[in-house]
């Protein structure tokens, strides 16, 4: 027999059988989510449409099969994938904050440059400190208008992280609002959710991402989600020397 849950149990049973994070395994990113969490007499799943979010969950930490219905998986985790592939869903990238300080050596030699191009001669603050709402709003549409052709995705998870999420740093040049930053976690990791910078000022996106590395992240690891079918995003976040670029899959259980 089935019955409802709290997300909070599905999050609970993944840190008791040690699971690894991937990008959007979080209580902050779940409840935004229209998604059930359903649980039988030997485990628990989280349902959307047609989809299990994620690979269900055995209570006695032994996956069997038999003890689940047949579901389709939208995405696995690093170290607990069960069914059959589908489809390769997206990259996972995953970062050292701890690396964004030196930035040494060749391999570095791009973003080091262009990272400290846009604050010279500038009167830059970067703090928690809350803009007016129109004022960050604007900032968004202009973001947005730069990028007519692009899709954009989760658009009620965008909304919530950018307006209302506790977890943002905004950056002013003198009394302007030019960029924001907005994460998440789910230990030992955070989870970059959006820079949005302005795109009328060169080289503001990468200095944006060494702010947050640098002042949001220090000593953390980051999993900063993919790179949705665009290879420009994709090149960008190579040359930001991940320690690790996960291929994430849909699944299918028989």
């Amino acid at each position: 027999m089935k019955r409802k849950a709290g997300i909070e149990e599905y999050l609970n049973q993944s840190r008791k059988m040690k699971i690894t994070p991937n990008f959007w395994l979080t209580e902050a990113y779940l409840k935004i989510q229209k998604v059930q969490t359903i649980i039988n007499k030997k485990g628990i799943w989280i349902q959307e449409d047609e989809w299990a979010v994620f690979p269900p969950l055995p209570f006695n930490g032994n996956f069997r099969e038999e003890d689940f219905p047949p579901l389709r998986i939208w995405s696995d985790f690093e170290n607990y994938a069960i069914g059959e592939v589908t489809e390769f869903l997206d990259w996972e990238y995953t970062y050292d904050a701890n690396h964004f300080f030196n930035m040494t050596g060749k391999k570095w030699a791009v973003f080091r440059k262009n990272s400290r191009k846009w604050p010279r001669d500038k009167v830059w603050e970067y703090s928690v400190k809350l803009p007016k709402s129109d004022h960050l709003e604007m900032l968004l549409l202009k973001w947005l208008e730069k990028r007519p052709e692009e899709v954009i995705h989760d658009q009620e998870a965008m909304w919530w992280f950018i307006f209302k999420s506790p977890l943002r740093c905004f950056l002013y040049e003198k009394d302007k609002l030019v960029g924001m930053n907005a994460w998440d976690c789910n230990e030992p990791f955070l989870m970059y959710r959006y820079c949005i910078a302005d795109p009328d000022e060169p080289f503001l996106d990468e200095f944006m991402r060494l702010l947050f590395y640098q002042r949001n992240a220090a000593g953390k690891l980051v999993i900063d989600g993919g790179v949705l079918d665009r290879p420009g995003l994709e090149r960008f976040k190579d040359k930001l020397n991940p320690v690790k670029k996960r291929p994430v899959y849909s699944r299918k259980m028989a």
